[in-house]
């Protein structure tokens, strides 16, 4: 089945509160909650407990918290939400990728015991960023010896159609191979959406169980189409969702897109053979390209998202 849409994929996730109670109210019931935590026989061997790995963790919440003035407008609240299931943490921050509260988020998750605590990581934020990018840097969450052993979902906001500032994963401009670095200590990564294409680094890394995959080209597709079709990384992999380039304001923009060929060459590959889903973001393949695409796999769920960022 073929849909073509104008309307913009939504990509925010609802922020599940743990404490959403008065500031009292709210460290009580996560106190009480840790205190009523217990380790399972899986778990007697660990060097530090689950509690403490929770104390950590809501210590933090208390400090990103403690950091938004009285004044603040409600969209800019910075935040973290707690949920504990069994002996894993499922963290949703919504903040500035540019303020000390993002900074203290990946020191704390990069320390070896926090780290294996991990399930999920949600980072989202405010249209906040300096010459037009919004750069989510993840390098302090790699920077120690520490792996993700039950990360199952790493997921950073998308750029939306009317943002003003492009998200893309890295220090500057560039991704630097931070997202294979990140692959390589994550073996059990199910979920991954990031806003900025991985380097060919990333399909060298070996097999992992992704079942969905969301990325934008950013700044950079880095052949990611190509370098798909090629691996034999993902075998789970069955929801595929590609941002292509869209610096449309340059007027050679299109020279930076994905040829069709790698489009090609991705729909034949043995890759592609597990993918049931395929969410493509504004392509620049015309309709009658997009149907001899979608003939090599009749089978295939494509939907066709454009949208334009330009301003009037």
């Amino acid at each position: 089945m073929l849909v073509t849409t104008s309307a913009s994929l939504n990509h925010d996730l609802p922020i599940t509160m743990g404490c959403r109670r008065s500031p009292r109210s709210a460290v009580l019931t996560c106190v009480e909650s840790i205190a009523r935590a217990r380790l399972s026989p899986s778990l007697s061997n660990r060097t530090t407990p689950i509690p403490h790995v929770a104390e950590q963790l809501e210590s933090l919440r208390q400090r990103i918290a403690a950091r938004n003035e009285s004044d603040t407008p409600a969209e800019y609240l910075q935040r973290l939400a707690i949920t504990q299931t069994g002996d894993a943490f499922n963290l949703d921050f919504y903040g500035d990728c540019f303020d000390e509260s993002y900074d203290d988020l990946l020191n704390t998750l990069a320390l070896p015991v926090v780290a294996a605590s991990v399930r999920s990581l949600i980072l989202r934020g405010p249209d906040e960023g300096a010459n037009g990018t919004r750069n989510w840097d993840i390098e302090p969450l790699l920077a120690t010896d520490a792996t993700f052993p039950q990360l199952e979902t790493f997921s950073v906001q998308l750029s939306r159609p009317a943002d003003h500032n492009r998200s893309i994963i890295g220090s500057v401009y560039e991704e630097d191979g931070i997202l294979a670095r990140l692959l390589a200590k994550s073996p059990r990564i199910l979920e991954l959406t990031v806003p900025s294409a991985p380097s060919a680094a990333f399909f060298d890394v070996g097999q992992r169980p992704i079942r969905f995959l969301s990325v934008d080209a950013g700044y950079d597709t880095q052949d990611f189409i190509s370098n798909l079709a090629k691996s034999s990384c993902f075998p789970s992999l069955q929801s595929l969702e590609w941002g292509e380039y869209h610096e449309t304001y340059m007027d050679d923009y299109v020279t930076h897109c994905t040829p069709k060929e790698h489009y090609q060459e991705l729909f034949r590959s043995n890759a592609f053979g597990p993918v049931t889903r395929f969410v493509w973001r504004n392509p620049i393949c015309n309709e009658d390209e997009i149907a001899e695409l979608k003939s090599v796999k009749p089978s295939l769920q494509l939907l066709v998202v454009r949208y334009s960022d330009e301003y009037a």
